[in-house]
C-alpha cells in the first residue's frame, strides 16, 4: 500500500519521474554493449514500458512461464521493462552451468543486491564472489546434517502446539453439529514455522501461535507479498536499471508503506540480533553448550582466524536472513502439500496408512514416536514430500545477470528464428537471465507426461527416475532449493522441519476442501494461495479439518 499523504505522493512521483529519465539513459548505454537476443523465439511485448512483466504479474504465478516454455522451448527471450531483452531458461544443462559450473559468473542484479542489503544487511543473500564463499564457509557447520537432525525434537514441540490449537478449533465447531472446522492452514503454518525458526535457530520464543506476536514477529509477518500493482511494477522495473547507491537511497528515504515496513523489520531484527549474539558469545565464553543455529554459528565464527570471521553486522544480517527466508518458504511448501492431500483423498489415506503402520513398528520396539530416520525410510512419505516440492516450489524463479561475456551450453539443440539449430548460447555481460525453477520442475522429458499433475508414484519408479536424473539441486534433482554454491544453505533444516510437521499433521487430522473453491497462486516473493472471489481476504488456504482418533 502506498502512503496517501499529498507530500509523500508528490515526492514519490517526482522521484519516479527523475528515475524514469535516468533509466532511459542507462538503458541506451547498456543496449549499445549487448549482443541482441532477437534471434531467439519468445512472446511479443505488450508494452514498451512494462514489457511482459504485467502479464507475468496478472496471471497465476508461474503459469504463464510454463505456457511460454511449452510454446517456445526451454530457452527463449522475453521483455523486461523499457523493452530490454531477457532470457528465460529451464534447460537442465544450462541451469547446471549457471548454478554449478560458473555460479559466480552469474550474479544477482545490482539493484536486487542493494535491496537485499537494505532489508537484511550484508549477509549471504547479498554477498557475491569471495565474500559469499567466506560467509558460506562460516555458516555451513551450523546447517550440517547432524545439526539439523538434532533439531527434530524442537520441531516436534512446535507442531504439537499447533495440533492443540487446531483440536480446540475443531472441537468448538463439533458442538455446532459438524465434525470439522474450516481453518486457514496458511496463516497457522506461517505462525508455527515462525515459532519453529525462533526456537530452533535462535533459542528465542516468538510466541506467534498464542496470538501475541513479539515486535520482531509482527514486523516480519507484515511483509508477506501481494501481487504487484502497475505503479509498483514500473517502480521496481526502473530500479532494475539503477546503480546500487540509488536503490539504497530509495530504501532509506522513500515514504511508501512497504519501505517503512522493511525499515521497521530491519530495526527490530538488528535489536534482537544484538542481544542474542551477545548472549551466545557470553554462553560460549562460559563454556555453555547450546545447539540452536545461532549458537553453532557464533561458535563456528569464533573458531576462524580473525580475518576470516564474520563481522557483527554480518552476523546480524545472517540472523535476519534465516528468520525471513526460513519460515515463509517452509510454511508455504507445507501449505501446498496439504492442499494437494485435501484434493486427493486416496493419496492422503495411503500416506496416513504408511505413517500409522510405521508408528506401530516403532511402538513394538519400545519407542513412542517416529524419528527423522524412520520417516526417511518410508517410501511413500518421501514420494509425497518430494512431489509437493517439485510441483509447488516456494520460489518459482530467480534473476541473474551475466558478469562477463560467456557461452552457456544446452542439453539439446534449440531452433532459432532463422531456422538454424544451436547447441550453445552466447550471452553478453549484463544480460538479464530468469532461471525458471518451476518450469524445470515440470519438464515433461524429465518428469513424465503428467508433470503438471500431483503424482507421488513417479518417485517410486527408481529406475525411471535415475534414467532421467539431471544432477541438479540438493533434493531429488529438483531446483526447489536452487543448486550449487548458491543453493539454500538451510535446506537440511527445512527438510527436517517439513518431515516432522507433515507426519504429525497427517497422523492427527483429515484434510478436505470445498469442491467449489478455486485456489490460485499469488505473491511477489514466496508463492502463496489465494481464494478466487475472495481476493480481498488476502493470501489464505481454508481447508476443512477433522480430528482423527489417536
Amino acid at each position: 500500500m502506498w502512503s496517501t499523504t499529498p507530500f509523500s505522493l508528490l515526492n514519490a512521483h517526482s522521484g519516479l519521474i527523475a528515475l524514469f529519465l535516468l533509466s532511459i539513459l542507462v538503458i541506451v548505454v547498456r543496449r549499445s554493449r549487448h549482443i541482441s537476443l532477437g534471434y531467439l523465439p519468445g512472446p511479443p511485448s505488450t508494452s514498451f514500458i512494462l514489457g511482459n512483466m504485467r502479464e507475468l504479474s496478472d496471471v497465476t504465478v508461474g503459469e504463464l512461464a510454463l505456457e511460454w516454455t511449452s510454446r517456445y522451448g526451454p530457452v527463449f527471450k522475453h521483455k523486461g521493462t523499457f523493452g530490454e531483452d531477457r532470457l528465460m531458461i529451464s534447460d537442465p544443462k544450462a541451469l547446471q552451468y549457471i548454478f554449478n559450473t560458473a555460479a559466480y559468473s552469474f550474479q544477482k542484479p545490482e539493484d536486487a543486491r542493494a535491496s537485499l542489503r537494505e532489508m537484511n544487511g550484508p549477509g549471504i543473500l547479498w554477498a557475491e564472489g569471495d565474500v559469499h564463499k567466506g560467509q558460506r564457509r562460516v555458516m555451513l557447520p551450523a546447517f550440517g546434517g547432524p545439526e539439523s537432525r538434532a533439531l527434530f525434537p524442537v520441531f516436534k514441540t512446535i507442531v504439537e502446539r499447533l495440533i492443540s490449537c487446531w483440536r480446540d478449533i475443531v472441537n468448538n465447531h463439533t458442538g455446532q453439529g459438524r465434525g470439522w472446522a474450516e481453518i486457514d492452514v496458511r496463516a497457522w503454518l506461517s505462525r508455527a514455522t515462525l515459532d519453529a525458526i525462533g526456537e530452533a535457530a535462535f533459542d528465542y520464543n516468538l510466541d506467534t501461535l498464542s496470538g501475541t506476536d513479539t515486535d520482531l514477529a509482527s514486523a516480519y509477518r507484515a511483509l508477506s507479498g501481494e501481487p504487484l500493482s502497475t505503479f509498483r511494477l514500473l517502480y521496481e522495473g526502473i530500479m532494475y536499471h539503477m546503480p546500487g547507491f540509488i536503490v539504497t537511497w530509495i530504501f532509506k528515504k522513500m515514504p511508501m508503506e512497504q519501505f517503512k515496513l522493511l525499515r521497521q523489520a530491519r530495526r527490530s531484527s538488528n535489536s534482537v540480533a544484538k542481544h542474542l549474539i551477545q548472549t551466545k558469545i557470553s554462553e560460549l565464553q562460559d563454556g555453555k553448550s547450546r545447539h540452536d543455529v545461532m549458537s553453532l554459528l557464533v561458535r563456528a565464527n569464533s573458531s576462524h582466524a580473525v580475518k576470516g570471521r564474520l563481522t557483527d553486522e554480518e552476523l546480524y544480517a545472517e540472523m535476519s536472513i534465516i528468520l525471513q527466508a526460513g519460515h515463509e518458504t517452509t510454511s508455504n511448501s507445507l501449505t501446498w502439500i496439504l492442499y494437494e492431500l485435501a484434493r486427493n483423498p486416496v493419496i492422503q489415506d495411503r500416506l496416513r496408512k504408511e505413517i500409522t503402520e510405521a508408528l506401530d513398528v516403532v511402538r513394538s520396539r519400545g519407542d513412542q514416536d517416529l524419528t527423522l530416520h524412520d520417516l526417511e525410510q518410508m517410501p511413500y512419505f518421501q514420494a509425497v514430500l518430494k512431489e509437493g516440492l517439485r510441483l509447488h516450489p516456494a520460489v518459482p524463479s530467480t534473476v541473474r545477470v551475466a558478469a562477463e561475456d560467456t557461452v552457456i551450453p544446452l542439453s539439446k539443440p534449440i531452433l532459432i528464428t532463422s531456422g538454424a539449430m544451436i547447441q550453445e548460447l552466447p550471452v553478453a555481460k549484463g544480460t538479464f537471465i530468469t532461471p525458471c525453477y518451476g518450469c524445470y520442475n515440470r519438464d515433461k522429458e524429465l518428469w513424465g507426461a503428467d508433470a503438471d499433475q500431483f503424482n507421488p508414484n513417479r518417485w517410486l519408479d527408481k529406475e525411471g527416475m535415475s534414467r532421467k536424473a539431471s544432477s541438479l539441486g540438493v533434493v531429488g534433482n529438483l531446483m526447489t532449493f536452487s543448486s550449487g554454491q548458491r543453493s539454500c544453505i538451510g535446506w537440511r533444516f527445512a527438510m527436517s522441519e517439513m518431515h516432522c510437521f507433515l507426519a504429525e499433521l497427517v497422523k492427527n487430522f483429515e484434510f478436505s476442501i470445498d469442491p467449489a473453491m478455486r485456489i490460485v497462486k499469488r505473491g511477489t516473493g514466496v508463492v502463496a494461495p489465494k481464494v478466487v472471489g475472495e481476493e480481498g481476504m488476502g493470501l489464505r488456504l481454508p481447508l476443512r479439518i477433522s480430528v482423527l482418533d489417536s
